[in-house]
């Protein structure tokens, strides 16, 4: 008996929730502090805004190191670059002029 109890207050809860999803959010901040609104309003969007702005990044920070072992310096592509990054074995091989 205990478990139908729970779900029931449950599925109330769920059913205002899931529609008006988007306006939950809104709707109680207003009237939660409906003569301060303005203010609440404020701090949200100057806090999505900070997180979306690129740091700017020095020159001096954006090249890599000369020991960097992820930096590889060869020219290779083409049959080489697949023969060593992948192993394959090149069969045949098929120029498109």
């Amino acid at each position: 008996a205990p478990r139908p109890a729970a779900p029931a207050p449950q599925s109330y809860e769920r059913p205002a929730a899931p529609a008006p999803a988007p306006a939950p959010a809104p709707a109680p901040a207003p009237q939660q502090p409906g003569p301060g609104s303005g203010s609440p309003a404020g701090p949200p969007p100057a806090s999505y805004a900070a997180p979306e702005a690129p740091k700017p990044v020095a020159p001096e920070d954006d090249i890599p190191e000369a020991d960097d072992p992820d930096l590889v310096d060869s020219a290779l592509s083409g049959h080489e670059l697949i023969v060593r990054e992948l192993g394959a074995t090149v069969v045949e091989e098929f120029n498109n002029e």
